[in-house]
């Protein structure tokens, strides 16, 4: 028997990644330290819930306790 445990920071993660149109996102820490995701390149999240975040400059491991929000706000446009 396989267990796995569900993290709803994990499944938001996912979704915001496979968005289409893709909008970048942020990732906040619960160290206060921002990760910011150009592009769905930089992140990954594995079967096993871990997250995978490279940004050209090194690999980091995280897990997902570590995450604590996701800011996935637009910005309002410019007025004409």
């Amino acid at each position: 028997m396989k267990l796995a445990l569900k993290f709803d920071i994990v499944e938001a993660l996912r979704d915001n990644l496979h968005a289409s149109p893709f909008r970048r996102f942020v990732v906040r820490l619960h160290s206060g330290e921002k990760l910011t995701v150009p592009n769905p390149d930089v992140l990954t999240v594995t079967q096993s819930n871990y997250i995978v975040y490279d940004a050209g400059k090194g690999m980091r491991i995280l897990n997902a306790t570590l995450i604590a929000s996701i800011d996935s706000r637009e910005k309002p446009k410019a007025a004409a």
